[in-house]
């Protein structure tokens, strides 16, 4: 194998490494955020069928105020 092949797939090799880690971040931190959307949504609303229905939780964690 000549040393211009091996140069060429190790650059190669460092694109592509660098394209998927820098997506993979990407949707890692997408997916934090929509979760934090969501949460967010259901434990602090006040329409009041979805705050019936979660009002005991946030009074069990006791981290999160209610009223």
């Amino acid at each position: 194998m000549s040393r211009k092949h091996v140069v060429k797939q190790a650059r190669v090799h460092v694109r592509l490494t660098s394209t998927l880690t820098s997506s993979v971040f990407a949707k890692g931190f997408i997916l934090l955020a929509i979760t934090a959307v969501v949460l967010h949504a259901m434990l602090f609303t006040t329409y009041p069928p979805v705050h019936d229905y979660f009002h005991e939780l946030r009074h069990s964690l006791m981290a999160i105020p209610c009223h």
